[in-house]
């Protein structure tokens, strides 16, 4: 697959909804600056930055780590040399329209880090009690994937059901209203939903088998120029999930504060939902994200046909 200047990325990828405001490349009087794009979701990131344990190894290689926060408008993912994380459903979107982006990380598997919860007094006991209700879902993410074959663990498709697709702050605020019948949904939302004394979980990503990782993304030509910043990365991602699995209840008050003073049991059921393991990526993970384009695909959101087998990986 060719590498495409980061430069020329942005054309005819309006549509993808990722990004966030980042600064031109520049050389710095101590170092060559390096961007990185990452999301309030970004645990390992936040403890990291909040531990100091980037910008000291990136400047001993050279380096100055300039920050941007992924959002929700015009894209610019492929503005960027690396993207902190993204969950396992999104590379099927964004790869195909940002072909230099290599995996080289791998935090996960997670599957009780997103899940389906059903309003206590509407009868729903398992997934085949969805059959004709209003399940809402954010469209090609990857609680719409564990909504996929959570109905078809139970011999149901999306036809089925009567899918209603809203940003997850209105999916809150319909499932607590009643406006609808089921929640898919992923952490922080996920754990917030599951303490909901009008919820029942009727499972999470293990009830399938699911792995949900959260893949970290990096710029090919940047790394294929400067590999020794896939090692600092790798060894800035295993150094702060070890202080998380050792420091959990730090680690909760320190995201609490990042995500705007959100519950202490809320953070660490996040914390505990999260196996915080990390490695290298592999060819399981191509199969992985094959799975869900394939699936994607039947249900008409991405092209039929493409080739995750292709995708970069730097092991």
């Amino acid at each position: 697959m060719p590498v495409i200047k980061r430069r020329s990325l942005l054309s005819g990828a309006t549509a993808l909804a990722l990004t966030g405001t980042c600064s031109p490349r520049a050389r710095a009087a101590s170092g060559q600056e390096l961007t990185v794009s990452y999301q309030q979701s970004s645990i390992l990131f936040q403890v990291a930055r909040a531990n100091n344990l980037i910008t000291p190894r990136l400047e001993k290689i050279g380096f100055i780590p300039v920050w941007s926060i992924l959002s929700t408008s015009a894209a610019q993912i492929g503005q960027v040399d690396y993207v902190s994380d993204v969950a396992e459903a999104v590379p099927v979107v964004v790869l195909p329209l940002f072909p230099s982006l290599a995996i080289y990380a791998v935090e996960g598997p997670s599957p009780s880090a997103l899940g389906i919860v059903a309003r206590k007094e509407r009868g729903i006991a398992n997934f085949s009690d969805l059959r004709g209700r209003r399940v809402a879902v954010g469209k090609t993410g990857s609680a719409f994937d564990f909504l996929l074959q959570a109905l078809a663990s139970a011999n149901l498709k999306l036809s089925d059901i009567h899918p209603v697709y809203v940003p997850e702050s209105a999916c809150l605020q319909a499932f607590r209203s009643g406006a609808i019948d089921a929640w898919a949904t992923f952490d922080p939302f996920f754990s917030f939903a599951t303490a909901l004394p009008e919820a029942h979980v009727l499972g999470d990503g293990s009830a399938v088998k699911m792995r949900y990782n959260r893949y970290y993304l990096a710029d090919s030509a940047f790394v294929q120029a400067h590999p020794e910043t896939v090692t600092t990365f790798r060894s800035v991602l295993n150094d702060a999930a070890a202080w998380v699995r050792d420091n959990q209840s730090a680690a909760a008050s320190l995201l609490s504060r990042q995500w705007e003073n959100m519950s202490i049991d809320t953070v660490t059921s996040v914390l505990q939902h999260r196996t915080f393991a990390v490695r290298s990526p592999d060819a399981s993970d191509l199969d992985t994200l094959q799975a869900i384009n394939d699936r994607y695909a039947a249900q008409g959101l991405v092209p039929p046909g493409r080739d995750f087998k292709t995708t970069k990986i730097i092991a």
